[in-house]
């Protein structure tokens, strides 16, 4: 009687066998859900920006062209923030959810940066806060226009001092995090939108000059991995084309 052979593997390489696997999924599959979240991350705040662009370009309209601090959105000296920045975003967005001065419950209560699992609390109470209906929370901090020194009347020169915008493109949802959920920018003067910090913003002087694209780079590498709320961040993926490489 002839006696057929049947070729297999053992039990000890199946499970060799699989262990590698589990070892290759476990090494992969991470870094796929994350490039995957960064684009989708990526895709709002694009979203977000065009959205405030097309708005910011109708409030020039209507306007008639003036100085951006001549808008609805700055201060002029002595205008609430409700008066300012609640009013352009009740008269330009659909809110679910206004939550005036106070970011929480429109933003997370907490977010942390892209290279710490340390986490710090989100205020924007000089702001206006609110959830719109696509889903993005937004705080806009009125812009303040320059001052003229009068000696006489004891006033000191004051520079202009641009918008300053929060956007969590996902509301309070995860990641919760500075620089992918949660971005920081300025509006400045002829409605322009770009990144920015107190000691280095980048409006449209810089455009001009051609040094904004240094700049962005400098305040990304100061401050983009240890921010929080995402300074230096949106300037970057400006520099980069729209594409969040970092």
């Amino acid at each position: 009687m002839k006696c057929e052979a049947f070729l297999g593997f053992t039990i000890s390489e199946l499970l060799v066998a699989m262990s590698i696997i589990g070892i290759v999924v476990a090494i992969t599959v991470p870094t796929v859900v994350s490039k995957y979240q960064q684009k989708s991350m990526l895709a709002l705040l694009k979203k977000n920006y065009v959205e405030l662009q097309e708005n910011l370009l109708v409030l020039s309209t209507e306007n008639n062209n003036k100085s951006f601090y001549k808008s609805i959105l700055s201060k002029q000296g002595s205008k609430s923030v409700e008066e300012t920045a609640g009013e352009f975003i009740k008269g330009f967005y659909t809110i679910t959810s206004d939550c005036e001065d106070t970011a929480q419950p429109c933003f997370a209560d907490s977010y942390r940066t892209i290279n710490s699992s340390t986490r710090t609390n989100f205020s924007c109470s000089d702001g206006y806060n609110v959830l719109l209906k696509g889903g993005a929370a937004m705080c806009i901090i009125p812009a303040d226009s320059a001052v003229e020194a009068d000696e006489d009347a004891g006033i000191e020169a004051k520079d202009a001092i641009p918008a300053h915008i929060f956007i969590d493109v996902n509301g309070i949802d995860r990641p919760n995090i500075g620089g992918r959920d949660l971005f920081s920018f300025y509006v400045y003067d002829f409605y322009t939108i770009d990144d920015g910090k107190t000691d280095n913003y980048i409006g449209p002087e810089k455009i001009k000059d051609g040094t904004a694209e240094e700049a962005r780079e400098t305040l990304f590498n100061s401050s983009c991995l240890t921010s929080f709320d995402g300074t230096g961040c949106f300037g970057k993926i400006l520099n980069d084309n729209w594409k969040m490489n970092y």
